[in-house]
């Protein structure tokens, strides 16, 4: 392979993982929300409002 190869492979290598890794710590640092601080109308209200107004058919 020649130098030029070889210094974008390193490169992409240092991109990739170096973003990985930053992410990987970002997110130790900064866990997801708690379900309180979502704002409302989420999956879970569209589940209770099925419930709700299911109605059984006879």
């Amino acid at each position: 392979m020649t130098p030029i190869s070889l210094t974008f492979m390193v490169l992409s290598f240092v991109v990739l993982w170096g973003g990985l890794i930053a992410s990987s710590v970002f997110l130790t640092k900064h866990p997801e929300l708690d379900e309180s601080e979502y704002p409302p109308g989420g999956l879970e209200d569209a589940d209770k409002a099925l419930h709700h107004s299911s109605t059984t058919y006879e």
